[in-house]
């Protein structure tokens, strides 16, 4: 999509006083409380596999557990998409936004970003997660862990 269609859709989000700042946070608070719901069911699911003394089929908890993460996690990448999409929009903006003129400043003082927090939390984290579940299944499947 070209500069000129996304600053024309940039006008648009302001409706009834609801701007693009406005959006944004409500978006960002949407996609951390979506992660820190990932990580209490993935911890739920992780301690329910470990504490059960089901010994012949503790593996189907882990299994439950990598379908519902997997679950839990289309709504955390689309949060992770949209608030991504939502950064970039804001740190390339050439108007007078607090948040662009933040970054060119650190730009000019050198600052080169090492990672993206929200891959970590809408990509890796979560990835990592999800195989690990399905890991702790197998192995406790084909009866390498107890």
């Amino acid at each position: 999509m070209d500069q000129k269609k996304i600053d024309e859709l940039k006008k648009k989000l302001v409706v009834n006083g609801w701007t693009f700042a406005d959006e944004r946070e409500f978006h960002e608070n949407l996609y951390v409380g979506r992660f820190n719901y990932f990580i209490v069911v993935f911890s739920l699911f992780l301690t329910a596999g470990f504490a059960n003394n089901f010994t012949n089929y503790k593996f189907l908890v882990f299994y439950f557990g990598f379908i519902v993460l997997a679950s839990c996690w289309i709504p955390l990448y689309r949060g992770f998409k949209k608030h991504d999409r939502m950064m970039k929009i804001m740190f390339n903006d050439t108007t007078d936004h607090p948040a662009s003129i933040l970054e060119k400043i650190m730009k000019e003082e050198g600052y080169k970003p090492f990672f993206r927090v929200s891959s970590w939390m809408g990509i890796y984290i979560p990835s990592l997660c999800i195989l690990l579940l399905l890991f702790l299944g197998v192995l406790t499947h084909i009866g390498c862990l107890k």
